[in-house]
């Protein structure tokens, strides 16, 4: 990897992680405290239903860390699990109502959040910052269109 591009990868994570440490402290306070994986079920179920095992996968966990993670969520009343009837063997899980609201809820924190952070940026800055993830937005939506493919 040429030596620019290490130096950039290297910063983009750096930015990468000071943001998740914010909001991962962020998310463990007040009334609806969770925990980053949780956050991650709730943005991928934010698209539709998905089997446990799909859940699983894409946290990158076992099936019962997963399944006492759901637990949790359809305790509060953010999840729903069902069973079909043509695959006895499966748990579908779905956001409810309410677990649809807490993710825009989320959503809408994180974006404020972020925007208090940013405060500070002058217009000349905040257009660079702008430009500069404009490109990452390119570039990282390339990268994961293929990789799917």
């Amino acid at each position: 990897m040429p030596a620019p591009a290490a130096k950039t990868a290297r910063e983009l994570l750096e930015v990468t992680t000071l943001l998740m440490r914010s909001f991962s402290a962020r998310m463990r306070q007040g009334d609806h405290r969770l925990d980053p994986a949780h956050i991650g079920i709730l943005a991928k179920l934010s698209f539709g239903a998905s089997s446990l095992t799909e859940l699983a996968q894409h946290q990158s966990v076992r099936l019962p860390t997963m399944s006492r993670s759901v637990a949790l969520l359809v305790e509060r009343g953010w999840l729903k699990r069902s069973i079909p009837a043509e695959n006895r063997r499966q748990t579908i899980v779905t956001l409810t109502a309410e677990g649809r609201r807490m993710w825009v809820w989320m959503k809408r924190d994180a974006e404020k959040h972020v925007a208090q952070m940013l405060a500070s940026l002058d217009g000349a800055e905040r257009k660079q910052v702008e430009a500069g993830l404009a490109i990452l937005i390119r570039v990282l939506g390339v990268a994961v269109r293929n990789a799917r493919e």
